[in-house]
């Protein structure tokens, strides 16, 4: 199954008698194959181009959400793309245990590859890979050799890139998807085990269980900085099966991710020094979730969005997208306190009691929560009584521009 198409030299588009097309998409990750399928499916492009500097488009992810974070129509379109399912998932925390019954998805870079296949196959969607973009504009991409290509709309969603209106802790992951000889006896994932050891970071391990002898087992921080012990965590990895009685018999696949956690943000700064450049979608946009860094329910949110324009000018492109960052920063003011709360108000290896307490409320709270879209009662519930952080140092973070002041100087 061809997923890309490589080129060197001079770039010329197969099977069309214009270099332009309707959406040109610097980077292939997941928001930009997720519009190119949702404007195609639409019929508001008939030709979709990205651009990737990779060899392959997609990369090598698994992405999972709850149901209740799309809404009906986004979950049916997005529904060939689902890999997995289960009815609800389980976590663990020392004080307790608790089953939600939240519906609990996974897609990953096969399935998603395999639901946009068909538009590849019919030359609507062009996969240029190999190339590496210099610069993004609203009318061109510029290559590092020289060369050109023109888009009627360009959007930029070329990944993630620190900013100074940005600050950040970070969720990392090391991920085994693992066969064991005998079975597992998991039937819903566990989304959160943090009786393991905690340290200096929030650490907690994460399972989906794809068959009775197959599952993922991710072993995660919540964590001040990016670094990454691969090595190290492989070993936790084996300890906790070897704990679960879990006896791997070979490893079938590897995967790791460092996902951005916002603290704090000015996004009105920041599009201030876009102006005049093409519009950020993805992680590039800042659109992921600001507590869990998972950027699936955004990315198909803007696609759906983009999807309904009645066309796909650089003006309507640019406008739609800004308007959705703005509206997705001002939903998750609250979760970046939240973050500032756990980062910053308590000791790294008690972080673990700011979950422990979320996850003994009812489980709309938690849907509306992971779907970013809490009443203002709900926000306070989540706040209100015994704080599992120090009340002094959680007061001296409130203010997010505060906070931004004192980090930034």
């Amino acid at each position: 199954m061809a997923h890309s198409i490589p080129y060197q030299g001079a770039i010329a588009l197969p099977g069309a008698n214009s270099n332009i097309s309707d959406l040109l998409i610097a980077g292939g990750g997941l928001a930009s194959l997720l519009v190119a399928w949702r404007c195609l499916t639409t019929g508001n492009a008939t030709r979709v181009t990205i651009v990737d500097a990779a060899v392959k488009v997609g990369g090598d992810h698994t992405w999972s959400f709850n149901e209740t974070d799309l809404t009906p129509a986004a979950l049916e379109w997005f529904g060939p793309a689902i890999a997995h399912h289960w009815p609800g998932y389980d976590v663990h925390f020392p004080a307790y245990s608790r089953r939600l019954d939240i519906g609990y998805c996974s897609s990953n870079s096969d399935a998603l590859m395999k639901a946009v296949q068909p538009l590849i196959d019919s030359g609507k969607l062009v996969v240029l890979t190999g190339r590496k973009v210099e610069a993004v504009t609203p009318r061109t991409l510029k290559f590092e050799d020289g060369d050109t290509l023109e888009g009627n709309a360009i959007i930029d969603a070329t990944g993630f890139r620190p900013d100074p209106t940005v600050l950040l802790g970070y969720q990392k992951f090391v991920g085994q998807v693992v066969r064991t000889s005998q079975p597992h006896g998991l039937d819903v994932p566990i989304i959160m085990d943090a009786t393991v050891e905690q340290g200096d970071a929030y650490r907690f391990v994460y399972c989906l269980p794809y068959a009775p002898d197959k599952l993922l087992i991710e072993d995660t921080y919540y964590e001040d900085g990016p670094a990454l012990d691969d090595a190290t965590i492989h070993n936790r990895i084996r300890e906790y099966a070897e704990g679960k009685g879990w006896q791997i018999e070979n490893v079938l696949h590897s995967e790791r991710g460092i996902l951005p956690i916002t603290m704090a943000s000015d996004l009105e700064a920041r599009l201030e020094t876009e102006a005049g450049s093409a519009p950020k979608i993805g992680l590039a946009g800042g659109l992921y979730n600001a507590v869990t860094g998972y950027s699936l329910p955004d990315a198909i949110s803007i696609a759906m969005r983009l999807g309904a324009l009645p066309s796909l000018t650089q003006e309507a492109v640019t406008k739609s997208v800004i308007a959705y960052r703005l509206e997705h920063w001002r939903r998750e003011k609250f979760f970046r306190l939240l973050n500032r709360m756990m980062f910053k108000a308590g000791e790294p290896s008690k972080r673990y009691q700011v979950l422990q307490r979320f996850y003994r409320l009812d489980e709309q709270l938690v849907a509306a929560f992971y779907r970013g879209d809490l009443t203002l009662l709900q926000k306070a519930r989540i706040l209100s009584g015994k704080p599992p952080v120090p009340v002094v140092p959680a007061i001296y973070n409130l203010s997010e521009q505060q906070f931004m002041n004192r980090h930034r100087s």
